[in-house]
């Protein structure tokens, strides 16, 4: 089988969002001995990224960081390039079925399918994009807003099949898409457990807060669309009982200005630690070095059907997690098993529920234990990508079928 994947993000080195996903797709269709072709951004040379990924060529493609504070403007003039050009690769490989990542990239297929009809286009959904522009106020973001929204809608609803991470996407996309339920499958996100481990990282903890009796963590990118905010408002709440605690957000993003700035309106500098971007490897001892994980979501449509890498990342190290109460990320796990569940954008509700966990040790620790056993079973994602790589294989030997029965009525009719 041949395959083109398609991200519009840096896929080598990993750069979060998507990437380690989509790292992991190209690697299951790798070992099951298909000849893969991959269009994405490289912050390597293109041959050392074609080595890496094993794969049988790769196309690069612009890179827009995702902590850059001009990033939305870049991207109006950079994806209708990469748009172009994916179109252009799908029609010089000819390959029998394309996936790409999330609805750009989608529609980038679609418009290669146009060139070239014989290829299956399998949307890999795991976030609508253009739900979040609502947060963003400038004017000129909001005048693209009704022409994103076409192009998410028009991606989703003609692409041949979709695959999304929760079983409450499938019902956003039927219920507020029109898709049909049967063109729909759902392949759970996951971890790396090689990556994400349980480490002694005692170290750090001393080099960076040496003073504090516990540390609340959130890491990843920080975007104002995922409402980071309420953590800085919930922390007066947190200290009030649990002085001694740190907070450290561990990635970068156009939020973080804000956010520092209102810290320090609040005077919680000196229990604020804003690290910049850090490497994945960074990313583990963080979290490590630290006793409870926070995720934070807003309760808009898209982040209904999301579930962020974070959680999973969480457990993986043997941290529970507080987070937001929506659908996708309750389908998970049962709440008190790995996690609390908070009312989203609501500090107070937030503030309550870390300061039960940090309230005792050992039920913070069960939970930390209980998340690992759960992400090491189901949720690594070596095993969720094999999945995604039979569907795949299975959508396109299923098209090969219909093509030849309707050959076969076409020769006797």
């Amino acid at each position: 089988m041949k395959v083109v994947i398609a991200v519009f993000e840096q896929l080598v080195p990993i750069s979060g969002g998507g990437t380690p996903r989509t790292w992991h797709i190209v690697r299951s269709l790798v070992q099951r001995g298909h000849q893969v072709y991959v269009a994405a951004s490289y912050g390597v040379p293109a041959e050392e990224a074609r080595q890496e990924l094993g794969c049988a060529g790769v196309l690069p493609l612009p890179h827009v960081s995702r902590l850059d504070r001009r990033k939305m403007l870049k991207y109006l003039f950079v994806y209708p390039w990469s748009i172009l050009r994916l179109a252009l690769y799908v029609w010089r490989v000819k390959p029998d079925v394309v996936i790409s990542h999330n609805t750009v990239a989608g529609f980038g297929a679609l418009f290669g399918r146009r060139l070239w009809p014989n290829t299956v286009t399998v949307l890999d959904l795991t976030d609508l994009l253009f739900e979040y522009l609502e947060s963003y106020k400038r004017r000129w973001i909001q005048a693209v807003l009704a022409l994103g929204r076409a192009l998410e809608r028009y991606t989703v609803r003609h692409s041949d099949r979709i695959v999304t991470i929760s079983k409450a996407m499938r019902d956003i996309l039927v219920q507020d898409y029109q898709v049909q339920a049967s063109q729909v499958d759902i392949v759970h996100d996951g971890v790396d457990c090689t990556v994400f481990n349980v480490q002694d990282s005692h170290t750090l903890r001393q080099q960076v807060s040496p003073w504090a009796q516990h540390i609340c963590i959130l890491h990843g990118v920080i975007d104002p669309q995922d409402g980071p905010e309420v953590l800085v408002e919930a922390a007066p709440l947190v200290l009030d009982r649990f002085p001694e605690t740190a907070f450290w957000w561990v990635g970068d993003g156009s939020a973080v200005p804000g956010l520092r700035a209102r810290a320090e309106q609040l005077g919680l500098n000196d229990h604020f630690f804003f690290s910049g971007w850090v490497t994945q490897a960074q990313v583990t001892q963080y979290i490590n070095a630290s006793d409870l994980g926070i995720v934070v979501l807003p309760d808009i449509l898209s982040a209904r059907g999301r579930v962020t890498l974070k959680e999973f990342e969480y457990w993986a190290c043997g941290k529970a997690a507080v987070l937001p109460r929506l659908p996708a990320l309750q389908e998970i796990i049962p709440e008190g098993e790995a996690s609390l569940f908070f009312r989203p954008s609501d500090a107070q509700d937030l503030a309550e529920k870390i300061c039960t966990l940090l309230a005792s040790d050992q039920r913070r620790n069960e939970m930390g234990h209980n998340g690992r056993q759960m992400v090491m079973e189901r949720f690594e994602w070596r095993v969720l990508t094999e999945e995604l790589a039979q569907l795949c294989e299975h959508y396109v030997t299923s098209r090969a079928g219909d093509a030849d029965a309707h050959r076969i009525s076409g020769g006797t009719g």
